[in-house]
């Protein structure tokens, strides 16, 4: 770790995502991450979003761990992928953010 994984149509990068040991979160004591989800817009509603999910779930099972967590603002996206609401955390830059879990 750090693991990325991108999203290519053709030439064009149209989505992403990172795994990490930390989401710059107050719990550090969770890991590790997704990051950075991202699809762009005009090729959303394909699951490409799931897919990345899924491989940033496969590589963290491959290493032996039996969670993953990541932190968002989203409400009702990641509940469809297998992630439960666990609690807030906290930024260093004094935000909060949702932490969300799931069973691998």
């Amino acid at each position: 770790m750090p693991q990325w994984y991108l999203l290519r149509d053709g030439e064009a990068l149209t989505g992403c995502a990172g795994l990490i040991p930390n989401d710059f979160i107050s719990r550090m004591d969770l890991w590790p991450w997704i990051c950075a989800l991202y699809v762009a817009r005009e090729h959303r509603g394909h699951e490409y979003g799931r897919r990345l999910l899924d491989y940033a779930k496969a590589d963290a099972r491959r290493l032996g761990f039996r969670k993953i967590y990541l932190s968002t603002e989203h409400i009702g996206y990641y509940e469809r992928y297998g992630f439960a609401y666990l609690g807030q955390g906290w930024h260093p830059w004094g935000e909060s953010s949702r932490i969300y879990a799931a069973a691998l």
